[in-house]
């Protein structure tokens, strides 16, 4: 409960902070938003919760707060996305991913082709 009392004091002293300041705070946000996918505010949240909380699921009609993911979880995820990806078939690689179709693609070359 201590953390969400901090959070609360620290959310309501920035509110309270004169225009410069909160235009500060703004531009802080946005650069935060676009690196992290959260904003100032979802990163105190989700430290005064313990959870990964951000505006960006609430957009995708997901709960704000999710718990956070263990390492197993992390894996299990990895796993599945690369079964995925040999289920469909025909893969390549492209600029920093691998991208798979159904059909072979005839604009891809063999020597990019991963399985």
């Amino acid at each position: 409960m201590t953390r969400f009392a901090a959070a609360i004091a620290i959310l309501a002293g920035l509110a309270a902070c004169d225009p410069v300041t909160n235009t500060a705070m703004v531009g802080a946000s946005l650069v935060s938003l676009s690196y992290t996918d959260k904003t100032i505010g979802d990163h105190v949240v989700s430290w005064a919760t313990d959870s990964d909380c951000a505006l960006l699921h609430a957009s995708n009609s997901e709960p704000y707060c999710k718990p956070h993911k263990t390492e197993e979880d992390l894996e299990r995820e990895r796993a599945e996305a690369e079964a995925e990806r040999m289920a469909q078939g025909h893969c390549y690689r492209s600029l920093g991913n691998i991208t798979c179709f159904r059909e072979p693609d005839p604009n891809h070359s063999s020597t990019a082709k991963v399985n």
